[in-house]
Formats: structure tokens, sequence, C-alpha cells
């Protein structure tokens, strides 16, 4: 990643950005797992706030602001879906967990607003806080949890590389 200058070169071109943050083949260890996920979560923010602020204040269109943060969010929701399938298979899992929290993570919103109105301590309200609690720990988790050592079905040890 250093050059013959000793500068840091670092590539941000379409092909290595969908193989960081797109790509569910292969391990992903825990140390580019919280980055990146940190990165997503930062990036998408800044430019969801941007885009609201730019539609919304400067062009007074509540609805395309409202259109073009969930475009941002579907694309955070799909890139850390894809951290988490390369970090369950550096623990050697399969992606059937990481689609629970995909389902999860995509119906988390109307799952918010169909609770708006009910009492916290509704059944319903219980259920999706619960679900939320879940994904949340599934997150601190992947971040904790060490790789299974040497290489798995889904590929080499990230660590050995």
């Amino acid at each position: 990643m250093r050059d013959s200058m000793g500068r840091l070169n670092v590539r941000f071109d379409a092909q290595s950005l969908r193989e960081m943050f797109f790509n569910c083949q292969g391990r992903l260890n825990r140390k580019p797992f919280i980055l990146r996920l940190f990165g997503v979560i930062f990036f998408c923010t800044f430019v969801a706030i941007l885009l609201y602020t730019l539609f919304y204040s400067g062009f007074g269109s509540k609805t395309v602001a409202d259109g073009a943060a969930i475009v941002i969010s579907i694309v955070e929701v799909i890139a850390i879906y894809t951290l988490v399938v390369r970090r369950l298979h550096d623990l050697g899992m399969g992606q059937p967990l990481a689609i629970v929290y995909l389902v999860i993570a995509i119906l988390q919103p109307f799952f918010f607003r169909l609770i708006a109105d009910l009492p916290e301590d509704s059944m319903e309200a219980q259920v999706v806080q619960a679900l939320n609690l879940f994904t949340m720990l599934l997150i601190v988790c992947l971040m904790l949890i060490r790789g299974k050592h040497g290489p798995n079905q889904y590929g080499e040890d990230p660590l050995e590389n």
C-alpha cells in the first residue's frame, strides 16, 4: 500500500470499493470489519445529511429529501450486510444469520413506525425493541469474537495472508 516514496497509496476505484463493501465472498477479520463498518456508517450518515439538507432546505422538497435518505439507507444496509456475511464466514458460519440480520435491518424503519403510537410496554413494541437489540448484539459479537484459525470452507484465514 506504500509507494517507493513511502507515501500511502490508496486507490478508491469502483472495483476496489465493490470488493471492500459489496462482496459476500471470502472472509473478513475483526479489524477491517470494524473500520469498514464505522466507515460505512459515518459516510452514509454524512451523505444522507448533506443530501437531505440540500433537497429539503435548498430546494424545499421534503419528498425528494426523504427519497434520497431512503436510497442512502438502502446502500448502507447492503454494505453492512456484506460485511456481516464475510465476518460470519471468518467465524465458519454461513449466510442464514446474515439473512436474518438483513431482513430485520430492512424492516426496522417500518417496525418503528408501526409501534410509534403504541405504549412502550405493549407486546409489539417489546418485540421491535428485542429485534433491534438482536442486531446490535450481533454486530458487537462480530467485533469481539476471533475468527477461526486456518482455512475454512469460505477461504483462507485473512490473518495468514
